[in-house]
């Protein structure tokens, strides 16, 4: 009688536990096969937790990724504004020096922006390093791989500030500096179109000796005396102060002569024109004559924004380069975008998703209040019950003893 009563204990204690959480399954007693289907159905809830917190966190990156975008995009619209007032004839030698050191600092910015990082992963860098899922097998991009191949999500990095480059190429450029020269002094300048290159000038003095000079910035490229002479002496000054004596280049000769020599000597030499000069300050004698042609080919080189070693100047860029620039980063933001419209998708059918299973573990695991309520009724029924025959036996009990011990 007092284990039947026991057991009522426990049988009312178990429904009033399932009645406080409101679940029917709470341990692989209650139920094996529900309790086997409703852990299956936790840890699937899990998993989709884990991957909709992934995505949220991809979703975070793209868009902090966005904003550093949009604020290279603004600096790219000032260096455009800054090229035009730099190019203005109403821009004096200080005016473009202050607009080149601001281009500068602008540029300093960018590189700045291109280092930053979110959760220790680089926005933008390239980098094997940290990442925020699965290795890339493009150290340039994130990869987030989901339940099917066709549904993986790739982060660009490097690939959107990387777009801040553009290659530069230029035609020869051809033209004669002079012909027919006399003993005047002949001086032409020639605008660079790129920042290094190869001259070739081909130059015939004729039969008297003439003096061939080329000079970048305060680089002299090229000095020599041709023609059937022995020397010239020459001036340093157009005020004629100081002379010097330079030997003829070779042999007596009256033919052409080519030479060919590249620009610039020095990497710090950023002048942008080229002086290519015959009888400096007119000193030769009467009855020279001469003719003489360059051909300039040009280096080809990449304006890069993010080139850590180097810093460009405003004259180094047309405006045409900027406006490529902005349009390259208008790209990259749709590309952008396009990979958080991508995420937001991803996370709607993972959400989706995830009211299914709930719903799903709802019904698995919920418990039928009414017929919960009424087992209990019961369960307490059967404990009065059992109550009441205990103490009907020990008052049998007492009564043998008194009455009859």
């Amino acid at each position: 009688m007092i284990n039947q009563l026991n057991k009522s204990f426990d049988a009312v204690k178990k429904v009033n536990t399932h009645l406080q959480t409101g679940k029917r399954i709470l341990k692989s007693t209650d139920n094996t096969g529900d309790f086997a289907v409703i852990s299956k159905i936790r840890a699937d809830i899990k998993q989709n937790n884990a991957k909709i917190q992934n995505l949220q966190n991809a979703l975070s990156f793209a868009q902090v990724q966005d904003g550093a975008l949009k604020v290279v995009s603004k600096i790219i619209d000032r260096s455009s504004e800054l090229k035009v007032r730099f190019e203005s004839i109403t821009s004096n030698s200080s005016d473009k020096s202050i607009y080149d050191e601001e281009f500068k600092e602008l540029q300093l910015q960018i590189k700045s922006i291109r280092k930053s990082k979110f959760n220790g992963v680089s926005l933008f860098a390239s980098a094997a390093g940290n990442t925020l899922f699965d290795k890339s097998q493009n150290k340039d991009n994130i990869f987030y791989s989901t339940s099917s191949t066709s549904q993986d999500i790739v982060i660009s990095r490097a690939g959107l500030l990387g777009s801040l480059k553009i290659d530069k190429t230029f035609p020869p450029e051809i033209a004669a500096n002079k012909a027919g020269g006399g003993s005047a002094e002949s001086r032409i300048s020639i605008t660079l179109l790129g920042p290094s290159g190869t001259i070739t000038w081909d130059q015939n003095p004729y039969s008297v000796t003439d003096h061939f000079k080329a000079v970048h910035g305060t680089d002299v490229l090229h000095e020599a005396v041709y023609g059937t002479g022995t020397n010239v002496e020459l001036f340093d000054s157009p005020a004629r102060t100081v002379k010097r004596t330079l030997p003829r280049t070779g042999p007596s000769q009256s033919g052409n002569r080519t030479d060919v020599f590249k620009f610039p000597l020095t990497p710090s030499n950023n002048s942008p024109t080229i002086e290519l000069i015959v009888n400096e300050f007119g000193q030769t004698g009467p009855g020279t004559g001469w003719n003489a042609n360059y051909q300039i080919d040009y280096d080809p080189y990449t304006l890069d924004m993010l080139d850590d070693k180097t810093v460009w100047s405003l004259r180094d860029f047309d405006i045409e380069d900027l406006v490529a620039y902005g349009e390259k980063l208008i790209d990259a933001r749709a590309e952008n975008g396009a990979t958080q419209q991508r995420i937001h998708s991803e996370l709607s059918d993972l959400k989706s998703k995830q009211i299914g299973i709930d719903s799903h573990l709802e019904r698995s695991e919920g418990l039928d209040f009414a017929r919960a309520t009424g087992d209990l009724n019961r369960m307490r029924n059967k404990l009065s019950l059992n109550a009441n025959l205990l103490k009907s036996a020990q008052d049998m009990e007492n009564k043998l003893y008194t009455d009859f011990l």
